[in-house]
């Protein structure tokens, strides 16, 4: 049956719409494609026009090649604190043809700067690629990414900046080098150029600064360590730097040496067989040079680790360092210590000892001056700045590794109790004191003072035991102390000293303490300024390393140890404030090796070591040198500077006695005994003037070392008609009195004085009281006897006493003032003995006696204090039998 055209329809329809529903999907998917793949093409045709317009930019705005500019070499500029230049810093070039310069010094500097460079065109592209390959397998530094070519005109012609315009321009320019200069002139140009350490500028000079021989003369040995000293000088200097980093950087050479067949294996090994000491000779220097080269190896440093440019970005651009060197100072003490002008007990100071000082700015950080050496002349290839070479600190490092630790974390008071005993068997270190036995049980202050060794390593174990080692670390490593380790364990024997440190890093440490545990990394670069104009300050900045409390507290001990006199210091006492330390190293035979002292002002902090060779006879270090040379700067510069203000006592340490304590930690048996009442009053009072004066008796020194202050008296009076005024509040131990009526007048002292424990203290009261009688008929033309007193057994005891006292000559002691002089002039005084209960309120017994009439017909009566004894003498003009 036909189907119908609406059927029909339907199915056209539905046939139509599949095949049309798939067929969109895969040209899509094509057309994205496509549309990424132009949009990709475009953007790459952009970056290359964009590119070639950036690269023909850089070029055309190179800078032109300048004969001058490519010869000439531009040193760093030191300046002193007070922007004078620096003379004699070691900045130094001898220009040297390429003639003169040995065949095997050339072989040495290709095969390690530039391999392929008789084979480029000034761009090596292999090279590029190779250095990255070459520095991962071979270590760090063993092939550079740069041409000689490329190095050699970044030195003269470019910024030190990492711009992609400044490394086209580097291409382009070396490009163009290789095309007007021959590679032998090149070559010279860039031996002449580069900073070799040491103050010296190109190879020549290098060469007769190390080794004292001209650069033609060089062997493969030496020629090793100056082709390898331009990338890191500071670092790889055989003389300042460390020998062990030049050696390394030696093997490098050589080993590039033999892989390109300049040298043999055997000639290889025998030169990693000979220590670079016995390679290098030093020539020697002028007394200038000695005075600053190590200022100018500290600067290089500095540049390197605090500021982080590197070598492309210090040498050869006309660097300006502003350094913190205090130009005089720093020249005085080189000419006068290295030349023996400094006034030692045994005269000169012995040649077989060495010694070094550095002198920092206590508050700043900043290194003043510093002596690397004693000896005026360095010829020797012995030589090392023993201002920057690390020894064992000895005593010095009690401070921070025994008693400041436990101030910081156990809140120890100055007077805490340690113990000097020998040390049992079962202890691992056992050490003993430098003194004849053992002295027991005294206060942390004393054994610091003495530098008793068993007190300070039981003090560390204290801490240690009870914080663990980290609080001790922590606590050295703020003041930028390194402790002596072993593995993950902490030496015990860091409490005596086996840490190492230069006398720079000890200065900074003991600076800390002056400045309230302040901690600034010494320093001695201001700021820097670029060939442009633009500068950079130092980035070093204060940090806080301790409590107040702790580096005040040392502090004050170690006060005692410079004027006290159980103290370790020779010279004797300043007149100013100033702390330090003694320390003092042996070695394996227990003779002593080292001896330093450091110590510290408000403005200045010295470190001063002196050792001896283990061949040098101990003898030679009498006396202690380094306290003697500490004592000549700390005078030179407070002579210089003047006198240093004295350390302040933070608002968090409490002083009582000759102790001090951290605020809110002392112990309760040690609170201050209740505030004392003042004793001995006496009235000294002439009736017909009507006017006398009240004194007393006081222990203010004893309640100033309680801890009390603000001492003062209030005196109030009680008339006899029963009325009361307040006499007045002093700070004296008398007060004016006048007017006294007729009758009973009762006086009442009381101390006030505050106390940082218990705040505002007021003493028991002394009670005294003064009697005036007048009589309503005149005095007798007769001269009588006075009646004579009836007074109770204890009354005439106490009179007894004050008769033996004037016998005697008593002068006043015990309350009884008499001098045996008995003429009567009217005129009375009394006193009173000390108060042991509080005074009661009530009267004294009325008089059992008669008084002495004087011509006025006015009675001076004996007065009583509150207990109603009489007192039983007077001041001199008037006492009584």
């Amino acid at each position: 049956m036909e189907r119908s055209r609406m059927a029909r329809r339907q199915d056209t329809t539905t046939n139509k719409r599949k095949p049309a529903a798939k067929k969109p999907k895969p040209k899509a998917k094509k057309s994205k494609f496509r549309r990424i793949i132009t949009i990709l093409g475009i953007l790459f045709i952009i970056g290359v026009i964009a590119g070639g317009a950036y690269t023909a930019y850089a070029i055309a705005t190179a800078p032109p090649l300048d004969e001058e500019k490519l010869v000439d070499t531009y040193p760093i500029q030191l300046l002193s604190a007070e922007g004078e230049p620096l003379e004699g810093s070691g900045q130094i070039r001898e220009y040297v043809s390429i003639d003169d310069i040995s065949e095997v010094m050339q072989q040495a500097v290709i095969s390690i700067e530039d391999r392929r460079f008789y084979e480029h065109n000034g761009v090596d592209l292999r090279r590029i690629g190779g250095a990255v390959l070459a520095n991962v397998t071979d270590g760090f530094g063993a092939e550079g990414g740069s041409t000689i070519t490329q190095q050699l005109v970044k030195q003269s012609f470019l910024s030190t900046d990492k711009k992609l315009k400044r490394k086209l321009q580097e291409q382009w320019l070396a490009i163009k080098l290789e095309r007007e200069y021959t590679k032998e002139q090149i070559l010279e140009m860039y031996l002449n150029k580069n900073y070799y350490g040491s103050g010296g500028y190109g190879v020549q000079t290098a060469s007769k600064r190390y080794f004292n021989k001209p650069v033609s003369e060089v062997n493969y040995q030496e020629a090793a360590i100056l082709a390898g000293l331009p990338q890191r000088p500071s670092a790889y200097d055989p003389i300042n730097g460390d020998q062990e980093l030049t050696r390394y950087r030696q093997e490098q050479v050589l080993s590039a040496m033999k892989r390109d067949g300049h040298i043999t294996e055997e000639q290889y090994n025998q030169a990693l067989d000979v220590e670079i000491a016995d390679v290098i000779s030093p020539g020697e220097e002028t007394e200038e040079e000695t005075y600053t080269r190590s200022i100018y190896a500290r600067v290089q440093a500095e540049l390197e680790e605090d500021y982080g440019l590197e070598q492309a970005d210090i040498y050869g651009t006309g660097l300006k360092v502003y350094t913190s060197i205090n130009k005089d100072l720093h020249t005085k003490f080189n000419s006068d210590i290295k030349n023996d002008n400094v006034n030692l007990p045994n005269g000169a100071f012995p040649e077989d000892l060495r010694m070094g000082a550095t002198v920092l700015n206590t508050k700043t950080g900043e290194i003043v001056a510093v002596i690397d050496s004693e000896q005026a002349k360095q010829g020797d290839k012995t030589y090392r700045d023993y201002s920057r070479e690390k020894r064992q600190i000895g005593s010095t490092a009690k401070p921070f590794f025994d008693y400041g630790p436990g101030i910081e974390n156990a809140q120890w008071s100055t007077g805490k109790v340690l113990i000097d005993k020998a040390f049992d068997d079962s202890d691992n270190y056992k050490p003993i004191n430098y003194y004849t036995g053992f002295r027991g049980a005294n206060t942390m202050r004393y054994y610091l003072t003495i530098s008793g060794n068993t007190p300070a390593v039981r003090a560390f174990y204290e801490v240690r035991d009870e914080f663990g080692q980290e609080a001790i670390q922590s606590f050295v490593e703020n003041v930028g102390i390194e402790p002596s380790m072993s593995g993950d364990e902490m030496n015990a024997s860091n409490a005596l000293g086996t840490a190492e440190a230069s006398t720079t890093q000890m200065a900074a440490a003991y600076a800390a303490l002056g400045t309230n545990g302040m901690y600034t990394k010494p320093h001695l670069i201001q700021k820097i300024e670029f060939n442009d104009g633009s500068t950079i300050n130092s980035p070093i900045k204060a940090k806080q390393a301790m409590e107040d409390y702790t580096a005040y507290m040392l502090t004050d001990m170690l006060r005692d140890v410079v004027s006290g006199s159980n103290g370790t210091y020779e010279p004797g006492a300043f007149p100013w404030d100033v702390a330090g330390k003694t320390g003092t190293t042996n070695d394996d035979k227990g003779d002593e090796k080292d001896k330093w002292f450091t110590g510290y002002t408000t403005d200045y902090s010295i470190s001063v070591w002196t050792g001896r060779a283990n061949d040098v006879p101990v003898s030679l270090f009498k006396p202690n040198y380094a306290q003697y040379y500490f004592e000549y700067m700390m005078q030179q510069v407070t002579n210089a500077t003047g006198q240093p203000d004295r350390f302040q006592q933070p608002e968090s340490v409490l002083s009582l006695g000759n102790e001090l304590y951290v605020k809110g930690t002392k112990p309760k048996d040690l609170q201050p005994d209740k505030l004392a009442a003042p004793t001995g009053a006496s009235i000294d009072y002439d009736v017909p003037a009507g006017t006398g004066t009240l004194s007393w008796s006081y222990d203010t020194q004893g309640v100033q070392a309680a801890g009390y202050q603000g001492l003062s008296f209030t005196v109030t009076e009680k008339r006899p008609d029963g009325s009361e005024r307040v006499v007045g509040t002093t700070e004296d131990t008398s007060i004016a009195i006048a007017d006294l009526a007729s009758g009973q007048t009762t006086f009442t002292i009381v101390a006030n004085a505050t106390n940082a424990l218990v705040g505002d203290q007021q003493s028991s009261p002394l009670q005294t009281t003064y009697t005036v009688e007048r009589s309503e008929e005149p005095p007798a033309e007769e001269e009588e006897e006075p009646a004579t007193e009836e007074t109770s057994p204890e009354e005439e005891g106490d009179q007894t006493d004050g008769q033996n006292n004037e016998n005697n000559d008593n002068n006043g002691n015990n309350g009884n003032n008499n001098n045996g002089n008995n003429e009567n002039n009217g005129n009375d005084t009394n006193t009173e003995d000390e108060n042991t209960e509080p005074p009661t309120e009530e009267e004294p017994p009325a008089d059992e006696t008669d008084g002495e009439t004087d011509s006025n017909g006015d009675v001076s009566r004996q007065s009583t204090d509150s207990n109603g004894r009489g007192n039983g003498n007077g001041n001199g003009n008037g006492g009584r039998d």
